[in-house]
């Protein structure tokens, strides 16, 4: 786990999970509460880190989940990695 945290107006409750062994981080915000892990903790696939929610910006618009990808620190379109994991599913 990379880091967890809360931030008042845009994502509320979130956490930042870093990808072992790749350029990789996995960002989950709105959750309804603090991240069931802990900064420093491995996060293994499968894992339960969190709940849909709708902290921060999210009030207002109903419940979900805010996914994003990163590489090297930027957020990438994760439209091809959700494409490529779904065929496994």
């Amino acid at each position: 786990m990379r880091s967890v945290g809360f931030d008042p107006v845009l994502y509320g409750n979130y956490a930042l999970v870093h990808g072992e062994g790749e350029k990789r981080s996995y960002f989950y915000a709105h959750m309804p509460r603090p991240a069931l892990v802990r900064k420093g903790e491995w996060v293994f696939e499968g894992e339960r880190i969190g709940a849909v929610g709708e902290t921060g910006n999210a009030v207002g618009t109903g419940c979900h989940l805010h996914f994003e990808i990163h590489v090297n620190g930027v957020p990438i379109d994760p439209l091809p990695s959700l494409t490529r994991w779904g065929r496994w599913s």
